[in-house]
């Protein structure tokens, strides 16, 4: 069948100056939004623990650990601890598939830092990565009665590893044979996602674990490990490990026309991706009307999502609850409509006080909505409508009704708005100075020889 050497081919042949400007663009936007989540993250303690963790273990200062105090680990290293900060304020991309950024983002940059490469290379390394990544992940996808939980445990970390895998390859200019072996030992590596597990803060380690497993995928190919090259294919497969059937179209669909790294939603608010809508309407409605939190009586929320609840549960009890209740998000967006961390501290999640008081003012009506059916309609390059209606004191309601969240490709963020957000959410810890040099050489980084004076940028 030979799919993984196609995409290797592929990735290895794919340059900078075949790329169209809107796809260099999403590339640059995705590279500035992705890297100051994870630096915003820096005071959670999730990725507290990380880099704490990854400075104990040592070894060669090979890359820089984004949002520290300048320090540099081994290249996999730094994968682990940027993949996890990545993901760890869920703020970062969202494909139909999930987090791609976490992994290409902290491959890619690793390996340009480590290696001295340039800005082209590393556009090129990204746009390849989401593009294997992407058909990979699609090719996998279960039927409903396999989905989240039912059969043999899909998870978004199932095919993340692909997503770093590539990107590593491809700065370390492996050929197409290359990192299709690359590919079919990160198909062995691949972490697999069981149960209630992703509900606590391992799901963000995860996406640092699949970063660092892919670039050790790549490492392992480039230094001689005994190559095959046939890991996606025929029955014994990838896809076998991990779902009950495969789509083998998708692995080659489009390739090298539809560029679907054109598809990411980049998140507008730090919250699973099903509340950014619903966030958005309450944004928009408080904007127009001017209400404050005292003047609401209720908010509706429209459909209800089997995630959107704190089924079972008075309030959220881990960090990773609190970004997936609607509730707990429009109190919190309530009581500071500034996001950051603080939305989700240990005290905001406690039964009493004005979050949980907050929280209380929402509900739901009309139909019901599970992630299937909205993922479904995400992968037809569509999302879910969203209504939101807030009842006021004064007797007005007032209602908005959005299908599109700010983020999503068809109402996707201009490089000015990306921009914003980098100094929103770098510049309190690495200093305006520095984010302000880094987006300037973002928005020219094919003009870049050498990302080690990026990354000087990146530190406390």
């Amino acid at each position: 069948m030979q799919y993984t050497r196609k995409l290797g081919a592929y990735a290895a042949g794919l340059k900078y100056e075949d790329l169209p400007p809107e796809v260099i663009e999403q590339a640059k936007k995705i590279t500035l939004h992705v890297i100051a989540v994870a630096i915003a993250s820096m005071n959670v303690p999730t990725a507290q623990r990380t880099v704490d963790m990854v400075r104990q273990k040592g070894g060669t200062p090979e890359a820089t650990v984004w949002g520290s105090d300048g320090l540099k680990v081994p290249v996999e290293e730094a994968g682990f601890a940027n993949g996890t900060t990545a993901d760890t304020l869920d703020w970062e991309d969202c494909t139909w598939t999930g987090h791609a950024s976490a992994g290409v983002i902290p491959a890619a940059f690793a390996l340009a830092e480590k290696l001295g490469s340039g800005g082209k290379a590393y556009l090129e390394a990204v746009v390849a990565a989401y593009e294997v990544y992407q058909r990979i992940a699609m090719s996998v996808q279960p039927d409903l009665s396999n989905y989240f939980g039912k059969g043999k445990g899909w998870g978004l970390v199932c095919w993340q590893i692909f997503a770093s895998t590539v990107a590593a390859a491809k700065m370390l200019n492996l050929d197409g044979d290359g990192i299709a072996a690359a590919i079919t030992k990160g198909a062995y590596l691949t972490p697999l996602t069981l149960g209630d597990t992703g509900l606590t803060d391992t799901y963000h380690v995860a996406h640092g674990v699949s970063a660092r497993c892919g670039i050790n995928s790549a490492l392992l190919t480039e230094i001689g490990f005994e190559p095959y090259l046939d890991g996606l294919d025929g029955n014994s497969g990838f896809w076998r490990q991990i779902c009950d059937r495969v789509d083998w179209s998708w692995l080659d669909r489009d390739l090298g026309s539809d560029y679907l790294i054109m598809q990411t939603l980049l998140k507008h608010w730090p919250v699973n991706v099903w509340i950014e809508a619903p966030l958005d309407g309450l944004d928009i409605l408080r904007r127009r009307h001017g209400f404050e939190a005292d003047d609401i009586e209720k908010i509706r929320v429209s459909p209800q999502l089997d995630i959107y609840t704190d089924k079972g549960m008075t309030r959220p009890y881990v960090f990773m609850q609190a970004q997936y209740s609607v509730p707990h998000c429009f109190a919190a967006y309530l009581d500071n409509p500034n996001p950051s961390e603080n939305w989700f501290t240990q005290e905001s999640r406690e039964p009493v006080g004005r979050v949980a008081e907050l929280s209380r003012l929402v509900e739901f009506f009309g139909p019901e909505m599970d992630r299937y059916e909205a993922f479904l309609i995400f992968m037809d390059r569509d999302f879910p409508e969203t209504t939101v209606e807030v009842v006021l004191k004064d007797g007005r309601t007032v209602r908005e009704t959005l299908k599109f969240p700010k983020g999503h490709p068809q109402n996707n963020f201009t490089f000015q708005e990306e921009r914003e957000h980098f100094m929103y959410c770098a510049a309190p810890f690495i200093g305006a100075e520095k984010a302000r040099k880094f987006v300037d050489a973002v928005e020219h980084l094919e003009e870049c020889t050498d990302l080690r004076q990026l990354a000087q940028l990146l530190i406390r």
